[in-house]
Order: C-alpha cells, then sequence, then structure tokens
C-alpha cells in the first residue's frame, strides 16, 4: 500500500468523502488581485503561454466535506516549489508551515531529482520554457517540474477562494519524534490518525 492510500484510508474511515470542484479561471477573475498574482507567478516560473495559463491541475489526494489533504512527497519539493513560496498568499493561509516547506525546497531537491521521474512532457515543453537534458538543474530545469509547482500553488489558492481548508502534510515534518514518511511506512493506524487530527488542529 502506498503512503498516500493508508493516510487516505484512515482518514475516510473517520471523516468520510465528498468531492470538491477545482477552481475556475472565471472564480479568479472575480478577485483581480489573486488573478495577477496567479499570472505573475506563471510568468516567473517560466510560463510561456501567458495569455491563457493552465489550470487543469490533477484531481485532489484526499478530500473530505470540510477539508481537502494534500500529501507532499519528493516530488513536490525543488526550486520552483520554492519560488511559488515567496507569494504573498501564503500569509493568508492558517496553519501551512511555510519556513518548514521552504527548508524542505532547499534540502531535499536531491530527492526530488532520485525520485522524479518525469522531467519533461509534449504538454509541459509548450506551456513552459524548453527543458534541459535530464537532471540539468542550472540551465532551463525542467518543465514538469515547474508544472507540479505551479499546480500546487493554485491548489493552494483553492482554499483562498472557496474557503476549504487545502491541508498539506510533508513526509519530511516530524511527529512525535518521528518523520512522516516512516510513520506512513509503519502502518500505525493510531499514529498517523493522531497525526491527522493533529494537523486538522492547526489548519482550520
Amino acid at each position: 500500500m502506498k503512503k498516500q492510500d493508508i493516510l487516505k484510508e484512515i482518514v475516510l474511515d473517520e471523516y468520510g468523502e465528498c468531492e470538491h470542484s477545482k477552481i475556475t479561471k472565471e472564480q479568479l477573475r472575480l478577485e483581480p488581485q489573486l488573478f495577477s498574482e496567479v499570472e505573475r507567478m506563471y510568468k516567473e516560473l517560466g510560463g510561456t503561454n501567458v495569455d491563457d495559463f493552465p489550470i487543469r491541475y490533477g484531481s485532489w489526494d484526499i478530500s473530505t466535506r470540510d477539508f481537502i489533504i494534500e500529501l507532499d512527497e519528493e516530488n513536490h519539493f525543488n526550486r520552483y516549489r520554492l519560488l511559488t513560496l515567496k507569494s504573498d498568499i501564503y500569509q493568508q493561509i492558517k496553519g501551512f508551515p511555510i519556513n518548514d516547506y521552504r527548508k524542505y525546497c532547499e534540502n531535499y531537491e536531491s530527492s526530488c531529482v532520485k525520485f522524479g521521474k518525469y522531467w519533461k512532457t509534449d504538454s509541459t515543453e509548450k506551456l513552459f520554457i524548453k527543458s534541459d537534458i535530464n537532471g540539468k538543474l542550472d540551465g532551463s530545469g525542467s518543465s514538469r517540474w515547474r508544472q507540479r509547482a505551479f499546480y500546487d500553488y493554485l491548489k493552494d489558492f483553492t482554499g483562498i477562494i472557496t474557503g476549504i481548508p487545502v491541508i498539506r502534510i510533508s513526509i519530511y515534518q516530524n511527529f512525535e519524534g518521528m518523520l512522516v514518511k516512516d510513520i506512513l511506512n509503519k502502518k500505525d493506524k493510531k499514529v498517523i490518525s493522531d497525526l491527522v487530527h493533529n494537523s486538522i488542529n492547526k489548519w482550520l
């Protein structure tokens, strides 16, 4: 069972499942300042389709009636995600461990290289600047990594616009003296449940 699956099983057993819609450009346009901020971030990340930035991010990891949980594993921490974390929107999100997340991006980018199987796709090459050779970050880097960082950023926006908290749990965070990735690997349901309750209390 994958890390996300054991976490999802425990959360949905207690809170139930409820699907939430993704934000749309129409919703963003109702908030001109936020819309401008998304446009700015897309350009900073090397976005090339400046007149029509992408917004079709993937499904939620875990979705309940009162909150959404995203489990951030190795692929989510790198220089591009760090760039998004400098946005002022994170001052509006209660519970977001911004300083910890910035450190994870700085300290664990090598793990992102190791675990990141997707460096570029046909679609990301059209939406962001062309990727450098596989694994080379000092040049133009990875268009797929840029896209993932942008989509994580858009997911964080969802909580601001809809009022449904998007709670992020990182495999690198520490809980009761253990890293979350080790807690999930051990599949200790009691500790995982405590982790979820602790996270919810901080974010809600």
